[in-house]
């Protein structure tokens, strides 16, 4: 070819040349070829449903956890979090304040709940326990948290009514402390506990419902009265220790909460994430996403390793189609992407077939669900994935790229063949 000559690669119709090339080739062992795609598209279906599943799993529970007792957002005294437990006069909220009518009338809010946080003992029937204490406004406290009970759910636990608007003697407590005190509906029990200024004092109670709760050691404590009577309890008049917040849209919860930090601060309180009240949660969904990204990784890598067995037999059958190429003008470079080509049609048509057979799992799972027993309260959680375009983006152009990075090291030694041994049949 005369030096003015264009390389093949940049002459017209080059591509289609290649094009054609790399089908053909692809075609002549159906079998080993079929065997390559299947892999890839293996690869990409268990991706899929992985990633699916898992994102679905993760948004359910922290759907649950907030919609059980969580909340979306809590306010509190400066500090209170990180305060050991027991209780002062400075760790708690004067109802009412300017930031609490704020977000009364923040549309962006649904629900606001305020909580009296205590703790103690309960006697009842010649025993005594430690309990944990939570007053609360019983119609204002579902609101935030619509989980919380449910004692018409068949697959629950939960029984009798979540307090009682009228009678401020009423007492939710945990299964858990019903069997360690065999306590019933209708039972009565004392709690006593200390108030702010040090003074004992005690309440009596109606068991008016027992919620079940999975948490063995929460259960075994877990004791909800009436706002009021714990605020009479503890001699707290109008005050709390914490308020939990719901929002319309919690994927919108961080930058509302940056937006009123400040104003929370100007009342010497910290509004905190349900993220940052639990940390647990978003840990865990990156140990989860982690553990799902590195089964996706090494599915990837054996299918890569398949296509670079494949495009290396390939090399070793075609020495003379090489030499053939190279004898009439074909550069290195030339050769090199006629096999890049080879490999990323695997990875297209493998990749193709991997996203439309994720898809239908996740859809088939998706109409179906996947029950799943709850981890905040009685009952199963049912998972519903949802297919994501940018997960099917990602996943079919991670699978050609894959590929194409598999078929470097045998189109190298494909494009260094000198062509009078490729004649000849030899590639060293």
């Amino acid at each position: 070819m005369p030096a003015s000559d264009p390389a093949p690669s940049s002459r017209p119709g080059f591509f289609g040349f290649a094009l054609h090339y790399a089908f053909r080739s692809l075609g002549r062992n159906p079998r080993r070829t079929l065997l390559t795609v299947t892999t890839v598209a293996l690869s990409a279906v268990v991706t899929i449903v992985a990633s699916r599943y898992s994102t679905a799993l993760m948004s359910l529970w922290r759907e649950g956890a907030t919609n059980t007792g969580l909340a979306h957002a809590q306010i509190h005294t400066q500090g209170y979090l990180r305060q050991p437990d027991g209780l002062s006069l400075a760790q708690t909220i004067v109802g009412g304040g300017p930031l609490e009518r704020s977000l009364a009338g923040d549309p962006f809010v649904t629900a606001l709940s305020p909580r009296l946080k205590f703790e103690g003992i309960i006697s009842a029937k010649d025993k005594t326990v430690y309990f944990l204490g939570i007053g609360v406004d019983p119609k204002r406290e579902l609101e935030v948290s619509p989980s919380l009970f449910n004692p018409g759910n068949p697959e629950g636990h939960d029984q009798g009514t979540f307090l009682s608007g009228t009678e401020k003697e009423a007492a939710t407590i945990g299964m858990g402390l019903a069997e360690t005190l065999n306590l019933h509906l209708g039972d009565e029990a004392t709690l006593v506990t200390q108030t702010v200024t040090g003074a004992v004092n005690g309440i009596d109670i109606v068991i008016r419902g027992i919620v079940d709760v999975p948490l063995p050691s929460f259960s075994r404590r877990l004791v909800y009265v009436n706002l009021e009577h714990a605020r009479r309890l503890l001699r707290l008049p109008n005050r709390y220790t914490e308020l939990a917040v719901r929002v319309t849209d919690p994927a919108e919860l961080p930058a509302w909460i940056d937006a009123h930090s400040q104003a929370a601060a100007a009342e010497k309180l910290e509004l905190a994430g349900w993220w940052q009240i639990d940390p647990v949660i978003p840990k865990v969904e990156r140990i989860w996403h982690s553990a799902v990204g590195l089964i996706s990784t090494l599915l990837f890598l054996s299918a890569a390793l398949s296509v670079l067995n494949i495009i290396f037999m390939t090399v070793a059958e075609r020495t003379v189609e090489i030499g053939t190429l190279m004898a009439i003008g074909a550069r290195a470079r030339d050769i090199r992407r006629l096999f890049a080509l080879e490999a990323a049609l695997i990875g297209l048509v493998g990749g193709c077939l991997g996203v439309l057979g994720g898809n239908a799992v996740v859809l088939a799972m998706n109409l179906v669900g996947m029950p799943i027993a709850s981890p905040f309260s009685s009952g199963t959680y049912v998972v519903r994935p949802t297919m994501s375009l940018m997960i099917n983006i990602a996943v079919l152009v991670g699978a050609v790229v894959v590929c194409m990075l598999a078929s470097i090291p045998p189109s190298r030694k494909a494009s260094s063949v000198d062509p009078t041994q490729a004649f000849r049949g030899q590639i060293t």
